[in-house]
């Protein structure tokens, strides 16, 4: 079976993705209008009908179904697989391929509800947003493009053969939202690559010196991206008060995730690194080596994102035992049980994070014993990359041919 990705082939998802469909036998093409960095994948840069240089824009994607068309009978493809309904299944729509199956992970679908009270998303706080409170003309700016950007996803979701929600909660708001049919949509989760979690005492020693973690110290980490829907600045107060209360025995991780930083966020950063040798943040994405080292270090994490479909950073801190603190939304309650596999900060203020973050420090070892055992087990049995990709293709083997358009 021949599968065509559609995303940037340097995202680590889509390398993620793409080498776990390999992996279970597929022969797969990644298609964008990006320029390959070096992924080591089959990638193809497309020339955007509009941009110029490297450069496009959304209007790229809305003409630019005959070249994708094209691309994809040059290569023979069997099936179409759009990550995000948007852009990359709009793009998907307007080359008329059939069968396209579609994965949504969160702001392609949780941002566009049918009423704008019905979305866990807030106006400063939306994927691509860079302030917490924005302004009124950016507010509705943000109302009018998501507006616009509804009809587009669904139209997507209505054209696409099969959609994969990567949690319940985003399947359920297709469902709900876009009046999707239940036979045309399923949970379908990625998963952890357990091999990348297999380093030497010398890469621990490296980090560990970085990241200046002396013997006894605990790790807390914070890795998901200092962007607003992440609550990165709640997060930052609530370390900021742990440290000047005086805690001298845990280091504090904030990574950026190589996302874009919030200016707001970047100076809380560095006012902290500055003031307090056991604060870090790296703001550049690690190389996923370095990544998967450091989360055997890490005694706890905080992950609150305003709303989520399945993060890879929960299942990773959750398969190396690593205490999960995570915000009171569905994607969570979906995954952690309050202080039975996990700790659910609500309300999420620096105040409560602070208090939560002191009582787990200060019991450590009795809240990992806790709750280790639940979450390895469960991701063992649930999120194994290489296991779901294989779940996948036999679901499209199950509900197309494989003759090719």
């Amino acid at each position: 079976m021949r599968i065509a990705i559609l995303s940037d082939p340097n995202n680590f998802h889509t390398q993620k993705w793409a080498l776990a469909l390999q992996a279970a036998g597929a022969e797969v093409v990644v298609m964008s209008f990006d320029r390959d960095l070096g992924s080591g994948l089959n990638a193809i840069q497309l020339q955007p009908p509009f941009g110029k240089g490297g450069n496009y824009s959304y209007l790229d994607y809305l003409y630019g179904g005959k070249v994708l068309r094209q691309a994809l009978s040059t290569h023979q493809i069997d099936v179409l697989n759009p990550l995000n309904v948007t852009p990359f299944g709009v793009w998907a729509m307007q080359s008329r391929f059939h069968p396209t199956v579609a994965c949504a992970f969160g702001a392609d679908i949780l941002e566009y509800p049918p009423r704008l009270e019905l979305s866990p998303a807030t106006a400063g706080r939306l994927w691509e947003s860079t302030e917490a409170q924005p302004g009124r003309l950016l507010r509705w700016k943000l109302a009018l493009k998501r507006w616009y950007f509804r009809k587009k996803v669904a139209a997507a979701l209505d054209f696409a053969d099969f959609v994969t929600g990567d949690n319940q909660f985003l399947v359920d708001c297709m469902r709900d939202w876009f009046g999707m049919q239940a036979e045309k949509v399923k949970v379908q989760r990625w998963g952890v690559e357990p091999a990348l979690f297999e380093v030497n005492e010398a890469e621990l020693a490296t980090l560990r010196h970085r990241f200046g973690i002396l013997p006894g110290q605990k790790v807390v980490l914070s890795p998901r991206g200092a962007k607003p829907i992440y609550q990165t600045d709640i997060i930052l107060d609530a370390f900021k008060k742990v440290l000047e209360a005086g805690r001298k025995d845990t280091v504090f991780i904030q990574l950026g995730a190589g996302y874009a930083v919030a200016p707001a966020i970047l100076a809380q950063a560095q006012a902290l690194s500055s003031r307090y040798s056991q604060f870090h943040f790296v703001p550049e994405a690690l190389p996923r080596t370095e990544l998967h080292a450091l989360w055997r270090l890490v005694d706890a994490f905080v992950s609150a994102p305003v709303y989520d479909g399945y993060s890879a950073a929960l299942a990773e801190g959750r398969y190396v035992g690593a205490i999960p603190i995570v915000n009171d939304i569905p994607a969570h309650r979906e995954l952690i049980d309050h202080d039975v596999n996990g700790w659910i900060c609500d309300p999420f203020t620096p105040e409560q994070l602070a208090s939560d973050l002191n009582e787990l420090l200060g019991d450590i070892t009795r809240y990992q014993n806790k709750f280790a055992q639940l979450n390895r087990t469960w991701i063992e049995q649930n999120s194994l990359i290489d296991s779901n990709a294989l779940k996948f293709i036999q679901l499209l083997q199950q509900k197309f041919t494989t003759s090719r358009q």
